[in-house]
């Protein structure tokens, strides 16, 4: 009760008139502002009205929460009802985006010995799309959820496990649901408003690297790494730049086994080293370099590394 209050007195709770039809709102659907960044407001693309004509009950709104600089809104419930929209800039990016969400809900699924009934391209209007049980947590088992890309839009709807008694079953109504966000949003993501970039990041040296650890611009799990690597080694990362978006700098940190191992790095954007380290025993190395031509750090500077050979 204390926390339903809350959410009343602060203005938070995404629940209204509104909410209790499937009927667009006075003014339409909402849109992302500017035609590229999402609102709270976005968190009424579906209504209660719209879970309970496929028997679904869906609990009272808790928030609606942006991260401005991944351009992703949150719409929680209070249970594990909730949705996600985000707009990347490029559709080069959601794809990598989109191919990186999976694989991390695999490594979820088998770290939480969760059975998987995963079935991709289940929604027509999008251009990839798959459904699966539910990985995070173990509160819900039942529990199920969409993801869906469209373009440089990418969405997910999660469909707690609590069934209404005429509730079809967890795949056509979160298929029908994620038709009707689509629908509803006809020109979000259809259109880059943003610059693809290619992040190279080379590890230098021989023997083997007990971990490396690299950004990979899609902030699911902080990045990317892999242990027990021979080097030398290479990664190849797709990311955009847009209006309105700040990227983490490329970095890369490279740990051996031995402080005897002589280990460097090299990141390059777009082809262009933007950091480099020679190879120097200590077991330790690290790179981090920006955007070339990108002023919001002013310490990323090109390096004049050239490997041997």
């Amino acid at each position: 009760m204390a926390l339903a209050l809350t959410f009343v007195l602060t203005g938070c709770r995404l629940t209204g008139a509104a909410d209790q039809t499937a009927e667009p709102p006075p003014g339409g659907w909402p849109q992302p502002s500017g035609g590229d960044r999402v609102t709270k407001e976005m968190c009424g693309l579906l209504t209660k009205a719209d879970y309970a004509e496929l028997g679904h009950d869906r609990r009272a709104g808790v928030s609606g929460t942006v991260n401005d600089r991944t351009n992703t809104l949150d719409c929680t419930y209070q249970s594990i009802d909730a949705m996600t929209i985000a707009l990347k800039p490029t559709a080069e990016a959601a794809r990598y985006y989109f191919a990186a969400d999976l694989e991390d809900h695999k490594r979820q699924l088998a770290s939480g010995h969760r059975s998987s009934v995963l079935a991709k391209n289940v929604v027509a209007l999008a251009d990839e799309s798959w459904f699966d049980n539910w990985a995070v947590g173990t509160a819900e088992q039942n529990a199920h959820e969409i993801r869906v890309r469209r373009g440089g839009l990418v969405l997910s709807i999660t469909l707690s496990g609590v069934r209404g008694k005429k509730e079809g079953d967890p795949r056509s109504v979160l298929t029908a649901l994620a038709d009707l966000v689509l629908h509803r949003l006809p020109l979000a993501g259809t259109k880059d408003t943003g610059t693809n970039h290619k992040v190279e990041y080379e590890v230098i040296g021989l023997g083997r690297a007990t971990s490396i650890w690299w950004e990979d611009f899609t902030d699911i799990n902080g990045g990317g790494s892999v242990e027990n690597t021979r080097i030398p080694w290479v990664r190849k990362v797709s990311m955009a730049t847009g209006s309105g978006t700040q990227p983490h700098l490329a970095s890369l940190r490279v740990q051996t086994a031995s402080a005897k191992t002589k280990v460097g790095c090299l990141i390059l954007v777009d082809g262009v080293p933007v950091d480099a380290q020679r190879p120097t025993a200590g077991g330790l190395v690290e790179c981090k370099g920006g955007i070339p031509g990108d002023d919001s750090d002013s310490s990323a500077q090109p390096a004049a590394y050239e490997p041997a050979g």
